[in-house]
């Protein structure tokens, strides 16, 4: 079958398949067992159910062993070696088919249920099964110049969203209205709909909507700034059933995603004129923004950006607002995006990650007020070799409606 619009050119993934094989080399384990849809992605160019094998041995083809839908593999992926997995217990075999005499197998331990985990133990006995997330993390964490291009345009499609956004804005008007409005422009112009998150007990849809004092400030489950009441309890987040009223601050915090790839972009609209106070502290949060895109070049640290914003929020007064309230605060500033919305560099006190060209992350330096609503925006930037680059174009100030 020939392959389809949005595959992965063969080149790309072979080049991925190599950096897997040097970390591979350099940890000592002799083969990769991918299970992951999101990995398989990226390493095979489809997410068709199965397993990818690869072994250390940059000689030896990998096996994209696909379960279901063994055709559309056939049609989406450029590997050479794809077969089909007629049963679970047939791993071995093809295992000693890529990687004879392996004894140290890496697989996605941040992912992988346990149930399932100790289904593999049985499955390869004498085998050891080591944790091989973080370097494929690691992998995953530079974008290539055809993953850049795919980002960009996700990037494009983020600022006619928030062009268009006015139009469906109206007083009167629920929360959820607003979003289905918003999410209708979004799909018919190519935004796939699903979204993935890696963290354990994550999730969300599109992202986040909601106007008010309250509401914008409202916390939820999600491991973000911003929450929302959301329609209840079984899904406590973003848009709810609260009417958009005059002078109230509507928070449009969405994800945009082209071919797997995501970009996150939040801009803060108001219907008639924002208070005094939610202006100055935007201005506030777009200055710590901007000082961050100064001084983040290659070589400086996650860590370091992070301490810094929390450093200059402080020195604005902001400190007991900045990110989150009370007990409620995100640990983070910004967060890595590509095929998951969670992925590498997370700029936190906890990563020392140096900046490297390539890297894409979101930078949502917010400021949170009770009561009276949310400030600040967020943006995907690319490090360059000259430093951050914003993809998101659109104007950062409150929009005025």
């Amino acid at each position: 079958m020939q392959s389809i619009p949005g595959s992965f050119p063969k080149g790309e993934i072979y080049k991925r398949i190599g950096q897997l094989q040097s970390k591979l080399k350099e940890k000592e384990i002799d083969a990769a067992v991918i299970a992951q849809n999101v990995d398989l992605f990226y390493f095979t160019g489809s997410c068709q159910s199965g397993h990818l094998i690869v072994a250390a041995d940059a000689g030896s083809e990998p096996c994209y062993l696909v379960k279901k839908s063994y055709s559309r593999a056939l049609s989406e992926s450029p590997l050479n070696n794809i077969r089909l997995q007629e049963k679970f217990r047939e791993l071995p075999f093809w295992l000693g088919e890529v990687a004879p005499d392996a004894k140290r197998i890496g697989m996605e331990l941040d992912v992988l249920p346990a149930a399932l985990y100790f289904r593999y133990r049985e499955l390869f006995p004498g085998v050891e099964i080591v944790d091989l997330s973080t370097e494929i993390k690691e992998i995953r964490m530079i974008k290539s110049p055809y993953e850049l291009e795919i980002i960009k345009k996700a990037a494009g499609l983020s600022d006619r969203m928030f062009e268009a956004a006015p139009r469906f804005l109206k007083e009167g008007k629920r929360e959820i209205e607003f979003a289905a409005e918003v999410e209708h422009f979004l799909r018919s112009n190519g935004h796939q709909g699903g979204m993935r998150i890696r963290q354990f007990n994550q999730e969300c849809f599109f992202g986040h909507i909601m106007s008010g004092g309250d509401n914008t400030t409202c916390p939820s489950f999600f491991d973000s700034p911003t929450g929302g009441q959301g329609l209840s309890p079984a899904y406590p987040q973003s848009a709810g059933w609260k009417i958009i009223n005059r002078n109230d601050p509507v928070l449009l915090d969405y994800l945009t995603i082209i071919n797997g790839y995501n970009v996150d972009c939040t801009r803060v609209f108001c219907l008639g004129k924002p208070s005094a106070t939610l202006e100055k502290a935007h201005r506030a949060a777009l200055d710590i923004q901007n000082e961050i895109v100064k001084i983040g070049k290659p070589g400086v640290l996650c860590s370091e950006l992070y301490e810094f914003a929390l450093k200059m929020a402080e020195e604005l007064g902001y400190g007991e607002y900045f990110m989150g309230l009370g007990t409620d605060k995100a640990a983070f500033i910004g967060h890595g995006v590509g095929l998951e919305l969670d992925e590498l560099p997370v700029l936190t006190s906890r990563h020392q990650y140096p900046l490297e060209e390539g890297m894409v992350f979101a930078l949502e330096p917010k400021i949170l007020l009770p009561g009276i609503g949310v400030a600040g925006v967020e943006n995907t930037v690319l490090v360059t070799a000259q430093g951050l680059e914003k993809l998101n174009l659109h104007p950062e100030e409150i929009i005025v409606c």
